[in-house]
């Protein structure tokens, strides 16, 4: 156990891109850090706030056994919200690196579509390996 609890400390020996997700909620007091350990490994330049994404409609899946009653922490049932999205600038290899603070969110509510839209966008923003396909390079 051991073991494998100092392996996540590190970020694994291959070079993919990542993109962390949370709810503001999930977070502890101190939020979310200023640097990435996946940003410095990839040799990444700063880290920009992008414009916020704002949605009206609620997400579809979320944990409904946690709902008697939710918690703010857990999260509630889904409703609109915005997230902020934080990317790390040129990354070698044209990969991604990325944290998306779902606002006023927790855990386990619905993931608005926008937002989802925009996870999906950053994912299909990382570049293949050369002379390998998207799935043979671990993107």
């Amino acid at each position: 156990m051991a073991a494998a609890m100092t392996a996540l400390r590190e970020p694994p020996a291959h070079e993919f891109s990542f993109i962390y997700e949370t709810g503001q909620f999930e977070m502890d007091a101190k939020g979310m850090p200023e640097t990435s350990e996946w940003a410095n490994k990839l040799g990444c330049g700063a880290r920009v706030k992008k414009a916020n994404v704002v949605d009206t409609k609620a997400g579809y899946v979320y944990d409904s056994t946690r709902q008697d009653p939710g918690s703010d922490a857990w999260g509630r049932l889904p409703r609109p919200g915005s997230a902020e999205i934080y990317e790390y600038q040129n990354c070698k290899g044209g990969r991604v690196v990325a944290d998306v603070i779902r606002v006023s969110k927790g855990h386990t509510e619905g993931l608005e579509p926008h937002v989802t839209e925009e996870l999906v966008k950053l994912m299909l923003s990382a570049k293949p390996v050369k002379g390998k396909t998207k799935k043979e390079s671990g993107d």
